[in-house]
C-alpha cells in the first residue's frame, strides 16, 4: 500500500505597496534635530558680522569721545595733531612768520587756524598760553580769514603795519607778519 501525499498549494496575491491606515491621528514628519552644514555656516557668519558690527561701534563712540587721538585705534587726525569736534589742531613749538607758518599748515594738508564762531575759538583759547599763535586771518581790504570770510569779532591793532592775525588766551590781535610766532594749524577730521 502506498500512501501518498497530497500537497496543496495555493497562492495569495500578496501586495509589495505600504498598506494605508485609516487612522484619524494627525501625521508627524520626522524631521533631523541637526541642521544641514549650509545653514550653520550661514549661522556662524551671521554671528561673526554681528559681532564685527558691534566691535566698529564700540570704536566709534570710542573715537567720538576722545578728545587727543591716543588710541591707535582712532585715525582721525594726524601724528601731533589735536582732536577737537570734527578738526584736528596742530599747535607749533617752533616759531616762524606768517608766511612760513602757513606754508608748514598747507605742507600737513592743513591751513593756518580760522573759527567759524565764538564758541570754537573758545576752545581753542583754553589751550593756549600767555603766548601768541599765528592763525588764518590777514588784513586784505578788511580783516578776512584765507577762506575769504570776513572777520565777524573785533580784533585789537596798535599799527597800520599789522596785517597779519594772532590769538592767545585774551582773545585777537594785529600783528607785524613778519614777527616770529608759534601758530595753529586746523584741518577737517577724516
Amino acid at each position: 500500500m502506498e500512501i501518498m501525499d497530497n500537497v496543496i498549494y495555493s497562492t495569495f496575491p500578496l501586495s509589495t505597496e505600504p498598506q494605508t491606515q485609516n487612522d484619524c491621528r494627525p501625521q508627524q514628519k520626522v524631521t533631523s534635530s541637526r541642521f544641514p552644514l549650509l545653514h550653520q555656516v550661514a549661522i556662524g557668519l551671521g554671528l561673526l558680522n554681528i559681532i564685527f558690527v558691534c566691535l566698529l561701534l564700540v570704536q566709534w563712540i570710542h573715537c567720538q569721545g576722545s578728545s587727543r587721538t591716543t588710541w591707535a585705534g582712532c585715525c582721525s587726525c594726524p601724528d601731533l595733531f589735536m582732536k577737537n569736534g570734527n578738526h584736528c589742531y596742530f599747535f607749533s613749538a617752533e616759531k616762524k612768520d606768517w608766511h612760513s607758518s602757513l606754508e608748514f599748515c598747507l605742507a600737513k594738508n592743513s591751513h593756518l587756524a580760522e573759527f567759524t564762531d565764538e564758541q570754537e575759538m573758545g576752545l581753542v583759547k583754553q589751550f593756549l598760553e600767555n603766548d601768541f599763535y599765528w592763525i588764518g586771518l590777514r588784513n586784505k581790504s578788511g580783516w578776512r580769514w584765507e577762506d575769504g570770510s570776513p572777520l565777524s569779532s573785533s580784533i585789537v591793532s596798535n599799527s597800520l603795519t599789522q596785517n597779519c592775525g594772532v590769538i592767545n588766551r585774551n582773545g585777537l590781535r594785529a600783528s607785524s607778519c613778519g614777527v616770529s610766532f608759534p601758530w595753529i594749524c586746523k584741518k577737517v577730521r577724516l
